[in-house]
């Protein structure tokens, strides 16, 4: 059987909901809700240079910023981490690791970006962290660009390499596909992990069958699955962390408390809204099916008020490279060139 970790990134992706403003009690509580129930890695939130300091937000601009969150670690058993989206914190910002709160550092950057974003890699290496690497969207990536990505990866012998579905478009069969494609690429001692989002509500399931392959073709390969509480996230949310614990049991049993998982949602994430502001949505479901940005569909339907098939046929007509970058210029420009009568009785 592979190792398999559960990372929590309530605090970095559920932020997406709330700008980060989490509140002191609420971050305090997720940590320790997330201790006490031995979740492997806990990521605690962004870097960002350009945002300020807020002891009530999941933001920090630099990693010293973070210590009085953290305070002195004795115990090292769980890991934690934070993200940097490539480009938002220079390196100057970044404290060697053995002076710092933080066990490793997740990269996350978009394919026209790799190469710079692998150097930025290579310098958290030196300064002794582990190292994350998240490449946007892998469904993006052409046959030949994802065997780059992977070579450079390779060359860089991170601690972990993920395949993050930005827009929830893989089902079981797709992920465990890119699986072997990484499988094959890497040394064996480079984790692979899977960042679900669950526009097509696939996350849980997708994450099963990758465990399941994995322990048939590699069961020596480490992984790594990312949820969150609730499966807070932005639009339709990710994977929901309590389900991949609770599964995760029936083979270990009592590895994860389930319980303080629970107790945690109930006590600090359900009072985030009277309702959640994420999960299924068809909204969501447009963006996930045309490829594209949520943005646009946001844009299409609050902004201009449009319906669902309206919105799903005009996807259909967006340039495939604006897709990834939400434009508002792009999004207005694609609404009036097709809402003429012909686009309408369609």
């Amino acid at each position: 059987m592979p190792q398999i970790s559960l990372l929590d990134c309530t605090l970095r992706d559920g932020g997406f909901i709330n700008d980060w403003q989490f509140g002191e009690e609420t971050i305090h509580g997720i940590l320790t809700g997330l201790t006490r129930a031995r979740i492997d890695i806990i990521e605690v939130g962004f870097l960002n240079a350009a945002r300020p300091f807020d002891k009530t937000r999941t933001v920090f601009p630099d990693v010293k910023s973070m210590h009085g969150l953290l305070g002195k670690r004795a115990d090292r058993s769980q890991k934690i981490v934070a993200m940097i989206d490539y480009g938002t914190c220079p390196i100057s910002h970044i404290c060697a690791a053995d002076q710092s709160c933080l066990d490793g550092i997740r990269v996350i950057f978009k394919k026209g970006r790799m190469y710079e974003a692998i150097a930025f890699c290579r310098a958290l290496q030196e300064l002794g962290y582990l190292v994350f690497v998240q490449p946007v969207s892998v469904t993006d990536y052409t046959p030949r660009e994802l065997s780059v990505l992977l070579s450079l990866v390779n060359d860089l012998s991170p601690h972990a390499v993920s395949i993050v579905d930005t827009y929830g478009l893989l089902g079981p069969r797709e992920v465990v596909s890119y699986f072997a494609e990484f499988d094959r690429a890497l040394a064996p001692h480079v984790s692979v992990g899977y960042h679900a989002h669950n526009n097509l509500q696939l996350g849980f399931a997708a994450c099963q069958a990758l465990c399941e392959n994995a322990s048939e073709r590699a069961p020596r390969r480490a992984l790594i699955l990312d949820a969150t509480l609730l499966g807070m996230g932005k639009s339709a949310g990710n994977t929901p962390l309590e389900l991949l614990a609770h599964w995760q049991n029936a083979g270990s049993p009592d590895r994860y408390d389930v319980g303080e998982l629970l107790a945690t949602v109930e006590r600090y994430v359900l009072p985030l809204g009277s309702t959640p502001t994420w999960g299924y949505q068809l909204p969501y479901f447009l963006a996930a099916a045309a490829r594209a940005h949520p943005s646009y569909v946001e844009f299409l339907k609050l902004e201009k008020g449009l319906g669902a098939k309206e919105i799903f046929l005009l996807l259909k007509h967006l340039p495939d490279e604006q897709k990834l970058y939400f434009s508002r210029e792009a999004a207005q420009k694609l609404y009036s060139a097709c809402m003429q009568p012909p686009f309408l009785k369609r």
